[in-house]
């Protein structure tokens, strides 16, 4: 589409703002009525015969108007998308939501899937943290059997991890004890003791629970990094059958199937690696999904990605406002983590 044909543009423009609101096909009449283009009805209709030489429209029956293409989606996210804020009230009811889980992060996560199914009724997709990048509140050992013991890790956030280890000897609870207190102890050293209180409080454990300690640490840090349990949680699945593209049982239920795949889902989210990401049809490359949109947007803790949410859709879903609500999550639940663990929001 040559860049000086701005006519084009304004044409094709109105003719997916119509169709994201009415999934009707748009004739050159509805658009010389409803929107204020300036030119007649035949020069709206030879314009559009342009537009789908183009690949920008198709016309799904010979006597129907038509519906953009994956193409047109394209171009209007890049050129005519307009994010805009929301009232002030929806980010304080936001804020008045998070504070019923103070230090329980993953349950605000999943709150926040639901608020945003709400604010857009489309499904809702949210990772639970990277606990890489996460701080250790406590950790806890506790004795199984024998050698074998239960390590317990809680984060700042309030995500418990644990895993069974087996040790080269066999300790009593009480050195388990220590050990733990002592690993607790660890994570305040930077902004409360000195390297010197650290040594002293080493030396305080005897020889058995030094070798304990070096055991331990490298297993803490393996399940700290083991991303293999990341939690997809969702909102709204079944709001994908409300649109009408979707009421083809066949094609609804292999949209949901897809969905429902915590693995492929979780990849797709992980794929973000900017601040926005939108994927429109193929761009997903998951042919179950060739006639969604997939908008993410990243939540952070100290300016760090931490988890991904995510929206989908068709791909005459509604970008410019779920852009906006996403912007609006990302942001709060963002907030909420650094307020709740002393991070600092460096991107707000």
């Amino acid at each position: 589409m040559a860049k000086n044909d701005e006519r084009k543009y304004e044409i094709l423009n109105a003719i997916i703002k119509d169709y994201i609101h009415t999934a009707e096909p748009v004739g050159s009449r509805t658009l010389e009525k409803k929107y204020n283009l300036g030119v007649s009805s035949a020069t709206i209709r030879n314009e559009m015969a342009d537009l789908e030489d183009l690949g920008y429209l198709v016309q799904p029956h010979a006597s129907a108007g038509r519906i953009p293409t994956q193409k047109a989606y394209r171009f209007y996210v890049d050129k005519y998308m307009q994010v805009f804020d929301l009232p002030p009230t929806v980010s304080e009811e936001v804020r008045t939501q998070y504070e019923q889980y103070l230090g329980e992060l993953e349950a605000a996560v999943e709150k926040t899937a639901e608020i945003l199914n709400k604010l857009t009724n489309y499904t809702a997709l949210i990772t639970s943290p990277n606990i890489a990048e996460t701080n250790i509140r406590d950790v806890h050992l506790i004795p199984v059997e024998n050698e074998r013991i239960l390590i317990v890790v809680i984060t700042m956030q309030g995500i418990v991890k644990s895993a069974e280890f087996k040790l080269d000897i066999i300790p009593t609870s009480s050195q388990l004890e220590r050990v733990g207190n002592f690993l607790t102890f660890c994570k305040k050293i930077k902004t409360e003791y000195s390297a010197g209180r650290f040594a002293s409080e080493y030396e305080l454990l005897d020889r058995t629970e030094q070798k304990i300690l070096s055991q331990i640490v490298p297993a803490i840090n393996l399940l700290l990094n083991t991303s293999s349990d990341t939690k997809i949680y969702s909102n709204g699945l079944t709001e994908i059958l409300n649109h009408p593209e979707f009421q083809n049982t066949a094609k609804a239920k292999q949209i949901l199937d897809t969905l429902y795949k915590q693995e492929l889902v979780g990849m797709l989210l992980a794929s973000n690696n900017e601040s926005l990401d939108i994927k429109i049809g193929s761009e997903t490359e998951v042919n179950e999904l060739e006639d969604c949109s997939l908008i993410t947007a990243t939540y952070k803790y100290n300016g760090v990605p931490i988890g991904t949410i995510g929206l989908i859709g068709p791909t005459r879903m509604d970008y410019d406002k779920c852009v906006s609500a996403l912007n609006v999550m990302t942001n709060q639940l963002s907030k909420y983590i650094n307020d709740s663990i002393g991070g600092n929001d460096l991107d707000n």
